[in-house]
C-alpha cells in the first residue's frame, strides 16, 4: 500500500510539472519565421543560382519581420539599419518549400527562421521600439455594406473571399476565416455582427475555440461608377473600435484590386495596432514574485487559470512547484484590476512590496 501511494503521488507531481510546462503564459512568446517568400530571376550561367535566391530571401525575410516586429513611424530608421548589415548573420535556418529552373528562370518559395536575440540586440543597441510577441488566435468576421445593404454569409461576398484568398503568414497575429457551413449561419447573421451582439459572436467564437473575434467592417458606395471604401474594426467580444481606419476610392474596373489594397493596408495597420498596444502595457506593466498556495490539484487549476486567462496579466511563469504551493514570475499590466478580479473570485491576497501571497479563502 506504502508504494502504491508514492507511486500515485509520484504520477500527480509529474502529472503537475508536464501540465505546467504545457500551461506556462507569456505573451511574450516570439515569432521569428518568415514563411512564403517568392524569389523569381533569370538564370545565370556559371553561378551559383541556389544560393543567390537565398540571399535575396534572407534580406526580404529581414526586411517583412522587421516590418512586423516594429511600428510604421520607425519605418525610415529600420530601411537604414538594412543598408548596414549582412541579413545571413541574423538567419538560424531555412526551408525551400518549391523550386523550379524552367525557362531559363528560376523561382522559389522559401521559409527563413530568425535569431530573435540577436535582432533584439540590434534593435535595442539602436533605440528603435519592437514587440515580437505572438498574436493570439484571432476570428475574423469580415463584415460587408454595399450600398447599404449587409452582406456576411452571402455569396458573393468579395470582401470575405479576399480573406480567404489572402497569404498565410501575414503578419504577427494568426488570423482564422471561418467556414460559412450551415452551423456558422445558425449561430450569427450579418446584422448579429454589426449590432455586435455579444451571446452571437460569443458562440462563434466557442465553436472555433479562440479568446479574441474582430469584426472588419468595410463600407461600400457606388455612385456613377465611381467607388468608395471605408473600413472601420471593431473588436467583437469587447465592443471596443479599434483604432484603425482607411478610406480609399476607384472606379468600378478596379474593384478586386482595392480589395486586396485595403486588406494589406489593414494587415499592416494591425501590426502597428499589436506593437504599439503592447509597449504601452510593457512600459505601464509591474513584475512581482507570487507564492501561490492550494489545497490540491484542483484548486491549483482553478487559480492558475484564473491567472492565465486574465486580461491584466502579460506575462506568467512558473519557477517552483510542489502539491501545496508554487512561485512564480508574474507581470501585470493593470494592478488595481487584477486585485479586483483575484478578489472577485474567492482569493485571499498578502503583499509585501514586489511579493504576493495568493490563496483561496477558505
Amino acid at each position: 500500500m506504502k508504494i502504491s501511494r508514492k507511486i500515485a503521488f509520484l504520477y500527480v507531481l509529474i502529472q503537475l510539472y508536464f501540465f505546467n510546462i504545457l500551461q506556462t503564459y507569456s505573451n511574450d512568446t516570439v515569432k521569428s519565421t518568415v514563411k512564403g517568400i517568392f524569389i523569381e530571376f533569370e538564370l545565370e550561367k556559371e553561378q551559383n543560382n541556389r544560393k543567390n535566391a537565398l540571399q535575396k530571401s534572407y534580406l526580404i525575410g529581414l526586411e517583412r519581420y522587421l516590418d512586423w516586429i516594429t511600428i510604421s513611424s520607425q519605418k525610415t530608421n529600420v530601411k537604414n539599419l538594412l543598408t548596414n548589415i549582412e541579413p545571413s548573420s541574423f538567419v538560424t535556418s531555412y526551408s525551400i518549400e518549391s523550386e523550379s529552373f524552367l525557362a531559363e528562370r528560376y523561382s522559389a518559395l522559401i521559409t527563413v527562421n530568425f535569431d530573435i536575440k540577436k535582432i533584439e540586440s540590434l534593435l535595442n543597441e539602436k533605440g528603435i521600439k519592437y514587440f515580437a510577441g505572438k498574436g493570439p488566435e484571432t476570428l475574423v468576421l469580415p463584415l460587408m455594406s454595399y450600398n447599404n445593404q449587409l452582406t456576411l454569409w452571402d455569396d458573393p461576398n468579395p470582401w470575405f473571399q479576399s480573406w480567404v484568398e489572402r497569404p498565410i503568414d501575414g503578419n504577427l497575429t494568426n488570423f482564422i476565416i471561418p467556414e460559412g457551413d450551415l452551423e456558422d449561419l445558425i449561430i450569427i447573421n450579418a446584422e448579429d455582427v454589426r449590432n455586435l451582439i455579444f451571446n452571437k459572436i460569443k458562440n462563434i467564437s466557442n465553436k472555433y475555440n479562440v479568446k479574441k473575434v474582430i469584426v472588419p467592417f468595410l463600407k461600400i458606395d457606388e455612385d456613377n461608377g465611381k467607388i468608395s471604401y471605408l473600413l472601420r474594426c471593431f473588436d467583437g467580444l469587447s465592443k471596443e473600435i479599434i483604432n484603425i481606419e482607411i478610406s480609399k476610392e476607384s472606379d468600378i474596373e478596379n474593384f478586386s484590386i482595392l480589395l486586396f489594397d485595403i486588406l494589406n493596408s489593414f494587415t499592416i495597420s494591425y501590426d502597428d495596432y499589436w506593437v504599439l498596444d503592447n509597449l504601452k502595457k510593457m512600459e505601464s506593466q509591474v513584475s512581482i514574485e507570487a507564492q501561490i498556495i492550494y489545497k490540491n490539484f484542483q484548486e491549483w487549476n482553478f487559480i492558475k487559470d484564473l491567472i492565465t486567462s486574465s486580461n491584466n496579466v502579460n506575462f506568467f511563469s512558473i519557477f517552483r512547484l510542489s502539491t501545496r504551493e508554487s512561485y512564480a514570475k508574474i507581470k501585470i499590466i493593470n494592478e488595481n484590476k487584477f486585485l479586483t478580479e483575484l478578489e472577485n473570485n474567492n482569493l485571499i491576497i498578502k503583499r509585501d512590496k514586489n511579493v504576493w501571497n495568493i490563496k483561496k479563502f477558505n
